[in-house]
This record gives structure tokens, C-alpha cells and sequence, in this order.
């Protein structure tokens, strides 16, 4: 149970860091096979050079009640996060929000333009018809 445990921990650590296990991958099987073995690396890599993302939980080793080695967070983060955490949000939705406006600005000046092609495609087919008839009448 307790080798269950740490697994379950690690496989949680992993996936809040790394999104790709948490959605279904369109790779090869033995690619897929690959990719938790590899983001293990890339997750002690980023540990031994001292990088850490934010909002990841640094992982320590506890002794639990039997004196079994249990991993844990090294530091209580909730007393920070909550308001770096919220400081995030307010900023990402900031970005999301001017890009979602960005994009709606490009697609209704594309509208406009196919708009006026439309027009000027038109008015060229019927003027080019009226010279057609005028000239059959001579």
C-alpha cells in the first residue's frame, strides 16, 4: 500500500506539471509508452537545476506513523499560492480576454472585406452584362 501511495503521488506530480498525461495523446503506442518515463527526467532535471514552476509542489520525503517514507511538500505553499494563484488568474484572463477581442476584431474586419468583394464582384458581373446587352442591340 504504501509503494501504491508514492505512485499515485508521483503520477499526481507529473500530471499537474505536465498536461500532456492528462489528455489523450495522438502519438504512436511506443511513444506513449515513452512519455512518463521521459517527463520523470525532464521533472528531475528541472529539480536538480534549481528551476521550479510555479504553482508545482516541491517534493520532500516525510516518515509517516510507521516510519515509512512518505513523500510531501517540503513547504506549506497555501499561504502564498492563494494570492499568487489569484494574481494569475486575474492576469491570464486579462490576455485571454484582449486576444479573444483581437481575434474578433480580425474576423469582422475579414467580414467587411468579403463583404466588399462580394459587392464589387456584383456590380462588375452587371455592368459587364448591361454592356453585353447594349452592345448585342447595335
Amino acid at each position: 500500500a504504501s509503494a501504491r501511495n508514492v505512485i499515485e503521488r508521483i503520477f499526481g506530480i507529473l500530471k499537474r506539471r505536465f498536461r500532456i498525461l492528462l489528455l489523450a495523446p495522438e502519438y504512436d503506442i511506443d511513444i506513449q509508452a515513452r512519455i512518463p518515463a521521459a517527463l520523470c527526467a525532464v521533472h528531475n532535471f528541472i529539480r536538480t537545476h534549481g528551476e521550479s514552476e510555479e504553482g508545482t509542489d516541491d517534493i520532500s520525503l516525510d516518515e509517516d506513523d510507521e516510519g515509512e517514507q512518505q513523500p510531501g511538500p517540503r513547504t506549506n505553499p497555501q499561504a502564498t499560492e492563494g494570492t499568487r494563484n489569484l494574481e494569475e488568474d486575474i492576469l491570464m484572463r486579462g490576455m485571454r480576454d484582449d486576444i479573444a477581442t483581437a481575434m474578433w476584431a480580425d474576423y469582422q474586419h475579414i467580414l467587411v472585406e468579403r463583404a466588399q468583394s462580394t459587392v464589387d464582384s456584383e456590380s462588375d458581373a452587371e455592368s459587364d452584362f448591361f454592356e453585353e446587352e447594349v452592345a448585342s442591340l447595335f
